[in-house]
């Protein structure tokens, strides 16, 4: 019995230290292995080979709970070792991330690069900036000028441009017309020819999102559709094979017994009719329950994504608190502030003369949304995160920050929520094997967030929130406090302080810094013009 007990306490502790070497909860990151050696901090956007961050709690990315504290050594872009520093590894520099957690870099499935609004420029730099600094480090865009978004991309692929990855998902498929099968497909094998990395769809005829779709596979390209009024809906995109559906469009007209209620003088060009009538989808009288349902099965059976973006609709059911957002005040630039006044000229400035009754029926639309989400994911259909920002209301990254406090909202854990942004989302690029875990081997895409997002998603806000500090040490507001205790005091927290992409740190507090400037030099600029 004696040589049994010795022989157990002997295997716990080769338990403990396996554990601790992997990445996994046991020794502090102090006692996983030897001694850190000291380094200094990282330059913002600085290049390294090896970079360390130290005594990190580490949440996954595949819903497991948090672990640590622990060590991540990148080198050359990767991530080295999840766990006790290897022997002899000395890092070039290193960030103490005592206190804060670590986490994948997002994926944000669904973004439009811009550097003009409404035909007035914008620095492009300033998207970038925001995005980095909301923690994305791969974005999928969906519709952008196609040759400056090609040289944003490459430039952003050797680094010579401050931004996250870039994958293109285009139209330039239709500019050999699309009113013939023949001509969808030679502009599906054009698109192919000038490099994309997959198709962005709208609403269309079956024959001709047949020959379309058809021709994709042919090709190996992915695919994105944000659905119309049409003849397709997302059941005819789930039969022929679509990646993944953007919005809400669709999903519901595909439940209908029979046809939207449309008044006699709709018209779809007119975009005050056409999202006052979208926020009343969901709700229509003769939407069929176990249509839906079997809409939903359609896609997990044939593995669609689904790239909800609830944060872009947002203000048609609350507009007052679209247009009075803390950040506006110091992050909004002027450029992207004039094209949010309403204005039926651009795109998504439909807020004219908003009703009540409008805002009311677009809550009670997103709450059927929202169960459908819920409902789909748990039939093992897969959620991704992207925020469609640069109309309504919305900006580059907040957006991002919004989505995933919506997608709490519709019932899901906050770990569930950042698998969406993580996993998932790099499944639904093709690149699992590559992103979305803080795993060996894996591309050195991660967040160092202040404080943990699990308890409160608003941290990932680029604005940060405010925090329950006492002495001075952020505290749960759950904690033992009493009321009066001068100690007690609510601070400006929060935030991610690095976003590091291919083992590369981007400082956040900078970036941050940068966009203010830039914003303050664009409202200096229009009111040297006035």
């Amino acid at each position: 019995m004696k040589e049994r007990a010795v022989g157990g306490v002997l295997l716990f502790f080769a338990l403990v230290l396996s554990l601790a070497a992997s990445g996994r909860p046991g020794l502090p990151a102090d006692q996983a292995g030897p001694q850190v050696p000291a380094a200094n901090a990282p330059e913002h956007a600085k290049q390294y080979k090896r970079l360390l961050i130290r005594n990190a709690m580490v949440i996954y990315g595949n819903a497991e709970p948090p672990f640590g504290p622990t060590n991540i050594c990148i080198e050359d872009g990767l991530i080295a070792r999840v766990g006790a520093m290897p022997r002899g590894w000395t890092p070039d520099a290193a960030i103490d991330a005592t206190g804060k957690y670590v986490m994948p870099g997002i994926v944000n499935g669904h973004i439009h690069l811009q550097d003009e609004r409404g035909g007035i420029p914008q620095p492009f730099q300033y998207e970038m900036n925001l995005y980095l600094a909301a923690g994305a480090t791969t974005v999928r865009d969906v519709g952008a000028d196609w040759n400056k978004a090609k040289e944003w991309r490459a430039r952003s692929a050797d680094h010579s441009l401050v931004a996250p990855r870039i994958l293109l998902y285009e139209r330039i498929w239709s500019a050999k017309g699309s009113h013939t099968p023949e001509l969808v497909r030679e502009g599906v094998r054009y698109a192919k020819e000038e490099g994309v990395d997959g198709l962005k769809l709208s609403g269309m005829d079956r024959d001709l999102a047949e020959a379309l779709m058809d021709e994709a596979k042919k090709q190996g390209l992915r695919s994105a559709v944000h659905n119309a009024v049409d003849e397709t809906t997302v059941k005819d995109w789930a039969e022929l094979g679509i990646t993944s559906i953007e919005h809400f469009y669709g999903v519901a007209d595909a439940a209908l017994d029979g046809i939207q209620n449309f008044p006699p003088e709709h018209n779809s060009n007119n975009e005050i009719h056409r999202f006052g009538r979208a926020g009343e989808l969901y709700i229509q009288p003769n939407l069929n329950r176990e249509k839906l349902s079997g809409v939903l099965d359609l896609m997990v059976k044939n593995h669609v994504f689904w790239c909800p973006t609830l944060s872009i609709y947002i203000a048609s059911r609350d507009v007052i608190r679209a247009q009075n957002q803390p950040w506006f005040k110091e992050y909004l630039h002027p450029t992207l502030e004039q094209y949010f006044m309403p204005d039926m000229r651009n795109h998504g400035s439909y807020l004219l003369g908003w009703t009540n009754t409008q805002e009311v029926r677009w809550r009670k639309s997103y709450q059927v949304w929202m169960d459908a989400l819920v409902e789909f994911a748990r039939k093992e259909g897969v959620i991704t995160v992207g925020d469609d920002a640069g109309f309504i209301y919305s900006v580059y990254g907040f957006g991002q920050a919004h989505e995933m406090e919506l997608l709490e909202e519709a019932g899901f854990h906050p770990l569930e929520v950042i698998k969406m942004a993580t996993v998932n989302g790099a499944k639904m690029i093709g690149m699992e094997n590559r992103l979305g875990r803080v795993r060996q081997n894996f591309i050195a895409d991660l967040l160092v967030v202040d404080g943990n997002p699990v308890e409160n998603l608003r941290l990932l806000n680029p604005y940060g929130t405010d925090v329950v500090t006492y002495d001075g040490k952020v505290i749960n507001n759950y904690s033992a406090i009493a009321p009066g205790d001068p100690k007690v005091k609510v601070a400006h927290g929060g935030g991610i302080e690095w976003t590091i992409k291919d083992g590369i740190p981007y400082h956040v507090p900078t970036l941050m810094k940068e966009v203010k400037q830039m914003v303050e030099q664009g409202r200096a600029e229009r009111a040297r013009k006035k």
